[in-house]
């Protein structure tokens, strides 16, 4: 079918086929070359759902009829580069214009055991989208607009409901990952109450989150602490015993909202560090750092966020700007929104001042007092330690001139 009729009230109302994505640029390149080999071709997974729903396409998907060496031929062919990212799997990435569309063999399971499965090829669609998780992951559409449904994917679309193909445990078990996957689709896709037959399923099995990988756990918890209704969401996991399966520190919910909230207030854009510092039991940064996996940049944030500390002080701006100079402008910031309060300090003002004044670099370094005659070793760390002192007590306004007339005055104090 064309999605061209509008949808009934309270529905949400789907886009059209054709899409400009599809028509032009790399996809059409790709997509002409497996044509042209009869390959058969349709858009799948989430730039069909996306661009159903008109949000921005990021990754485009194709799937045929071609095996790999089929495949690769084909865009040979056609002058297009080519990666067997997981020519096992049937996947081969296809370039074209320097943008990589990963291009899969239609296929079958022969043997699923949790995240790795044994897998066949295939010329019947329909089996290849049974193999799918969501019924609204499971829709393809071909270059005339015609969206193939087999699993009733635009119903759900429309109703805004997250529902598995086929029985949902059948499909986690395939992939416990999906138990989280669910949650994360419900919280940037539902509209209404979770689908009862997963979430028993997902409420089931959800023990078996402890056997995934640090990596792949952090990419779906990450992905759903910043999705639309991921508060919200995060909060039903609480309740129904999910978080506390694979992150038992991860209860702070009131301050998750809070942090949400204020994102949204600032117009800032949702950070998924930023909420799980909110999220987690204070000094437990290591543990949830180590279970997801994170790099060290995002292990040494979080750690600050959560840490055992005072709160960010915002009664007075020397203070707060001397907080920034300590901190970093993000760090600051993501302090300050996870200590926010509601009584009558003036923390919007504080938060202006985190947006708005950027951490100064301090003017001078001990070359300088190397070139007053100061010999290398700790007299010039000593000396510079309370310049720099001294600069911070001034508010920061003393530019290089000044700090090198106070270096100075210092040096020739030490020698009377």
């Amino acid at each position: 079918m064309t999605m061209s009729e509008d949808a009934p009230a309270g529905e949400i109302a789907l886009g059209r086929f054709p899409q400009p994505w599809m028509t032009e640029g790399p996809a059409r390149a790709v997509y002409d070359a497996l044509a042209r080999a009869d390959g058969d071709p349709r858009f799948v997974g989430g730039c069909v759902r996306d661009g159903l729903l008109g949000r921005k396409i990021r990754d485009i998907d194709i799937a045929t009829a071609l095996e790999p060496p089929a495949i690769i031929a084909a865009a040979d062919a056609a002058g297009l580069k080519h990666a067997p990212t997981g020519i096992e799997h049937g996947t081969v990435t296809v370039i074209a214009d320097h943008v990589g569309i990963e291009v899969t063999t239609l296929r079958r399971d022969i043997e699923t055991f949790g995240r790795h499965a044994t897998v066949g090829f295939s010329k019947d669609w329909r089996e290849d989208a049974a193999r799918r998780d969501l019924t609204m992951n499971a829709l393809s559409v071909a270059l005339d607009g015609k969206v193939h449904d087999y699993f009733d994917g635009i119903a759900d679309l429309r109703a805004g409901r997250v529902r598995f193909v086929g029985d949902p445990a059948d499909r986690m078990r395939e992939d416990y990952l999906r138990i989280l996957r669910f949650f994360r689709f419900h919280a940037d896709y539902a509209v209404g109450d979770f689908d009862a037959p997963a979430l028993a399923a997902a409420v089931a099995l959800k023990d078996h989150l402890t056997a995934l990988s640090g990596e792949r756990l952090r990419q779906e918890t990450l992905k759903l602490l910043t999705a639309r209704r991921g508060p919200e969401t995060w909060r039903r996991m609480l309740a129904s015993g999910i978080v506390a399966a694979y992150l038992p520190a991860a209860t702070g919910i009131d301050r998750l909202e809070k942090v949400a909230a204020l994102e949204a207030m600032l117009k800032l854009r949702p950070d998924p560090i930023r909420r799980l510092g909110a999220l987690i039991v204070t000094g437990s940064g290591p543990t949830v750092a180590a279970t997801l996996k994170l790099s060290n940049a995002e292990r040494d944030r979080l750690n600050a966020i959560a840490a055992a500390r005072p709160d960010f002080a915002v009664a007075d701006p020397a203070l707060v700007r001397r907080q920034i100079y300590d901190l970093g402008n993000a760090l600051a910031l993501d302090l300050l929104l996870v200590d926010w309060g509601e009584n009558d300090i003036d923390w919007r003002g504080t938060y202006e001042i985190v947006r708005d004044w950027p951490r100064p670099d301090f003017p001078l370094s001990g070359r300088d007092a190397a070139r007053f005659g100061i010999e290398p070793g700790p007299a010039i760390g000593k000396l510079m330690r309370a310049v720099e002192d001294w600069w911070i007590a001034g508010d920061f306004a003393a530019d290089r001139d000044h700090c090198l007339a106070e270096l100075k005055r210092r040096i020739e104090g030490r020698g009377a």
